[in-house]
Formats: C-alpha cells, structure tokens, sequence
C-alpha cells in the first residue's frame, strides 16, 4: 500500500460519525468486543488515538504505556472522541511520517505506513462495532472494506483467547463482511 493516510481519515471520519451518534445512556452497552462495554470501546479508541499522535512524533522507546492506556468508560471519552481523532489525523500527516520507526503499543516497532495501516483497520473495525452496539446498519462502504482486506489478511490466524482480535469467522459473502470475519467479528452481530 503506497499511502494508507487517506484510507486512515475515512476511516476515522466513519468511526466519528458513529460515535457521534452515541448519547450517554448507551455507555454500557454490549460491543461485539465482547470484552468491551460501549463506554470501553470510545474510551479505548481515545487512547489509541493519542497513543498514535503521539508515537508518531517520538523516537521507539520513548513513549511509555501510559499514553495508551484509556480513560474512564463515561462521558468524557465521548467528549474527547473528536479531539483525539484531530490530533491522529494532525501527527499522521506529517510528509516524512510514512518512512519513520513508530512504536505501537506493545505490538513492537513498525514503519509508519503500517502503523498508519494498523489505526486504520482499528477504525475501520470499531466504527462497525459502534454502528451496530446502538442499532445503526453496517457503516463500512465496500471500498474501505476492499482495502482493508489485504491488510486484515496479515494478522496471524492463531490468535490467543483474550487477545486483541478474536478467532476468524469464516464468510463466503460481501467484501466487509469478510473484513469482520478476518479481524474475529460475526456480521450477523447484534445488540438485541
């Protein structure tokens, strides 16, 4: 993928709209992260947002765990959702960003392309995730999705329990469900 920066804010602009749409009374809601409330999850997208911003600016090592970690599961995550996704979108586009060293987590040290390649299937997958915790249809438009395949098909298919994606879900159907099965999420999810 040459640059996976404009594929990022689409995403990230769906993941916002989603969480947009979220009132505060649906914090407790179940996600398909079944380890993850709705409160949790904006919480979590939060943190990995700055945690991005600010790994993109730093050199590996030097950005300790803390950046990463999420804020409480209320409110304010929804309040902070917009400003934190300004801020990745700010860090992420700086002109040398693609060819830089960036720590991620404690996934390791990638090139910036594909840490960017990681936030974007992150969006793409909790922007699903949100829609469908609050009742809205699927989000993700077959192009996204397309893209995000050949990345999706990347992350190693043996997956410890309590990681950060669930076992695969096998599909046969449409290219965004196929991205959900890839990343451990069942389509046919639903709050209800």
């Amino acid at each position: 993928m040459s640059d996976p920066r404009p594929l990022d804010r689409a995403a990230t602009e769906l993941c916002g709209i989603a969480v947009a749409a979220v009132d505060p009374d649906q914090l407790d809601l179940p996600t398909p992260c079944s380890e993850w409330s709705l409160g949790e999850l904006i919480a979590h997208l939060v943190a990995e947002n700055r945690g991005f911003a600010a790994a993109s600016f730093a050199l590996p090592g030097s950005v300790g765990r803390r950046v990463w970690q999420p804020g409480p599961p209320d409110e304010t995550a929804l309040k902070n959702y917009p400003e934190s996704a300004d801020e990745v979108i700010r860090a992420f586009a700086a002109a040398d960003l693609l060819d830089r060293s960036i720590e991620v987590r404690e996934f390791g040290v990638f090139p910036g392309r594909a840490a960017v390649a990681m936030h974007f299937l992150d969006n793409l997958a909790h922007a699903w995730d949100v829609a469908r915790s609050i009742g809205l249809p699927d989000p993700i438009p077959a192009d996204l999705a397309e893209a995000a395949l050949p990345i999706a098909a990347q992350i190693p298919a043996d997956r410890p329990a309590g990681g950060a994606f669930a076992a695969i879900v096998p599909t046969n159907s449409n290219p965004t469900d196929r991205f959900l099965g890839l990343l451990g999420r069942n389509p046919q999810w639903s709050a209800r």
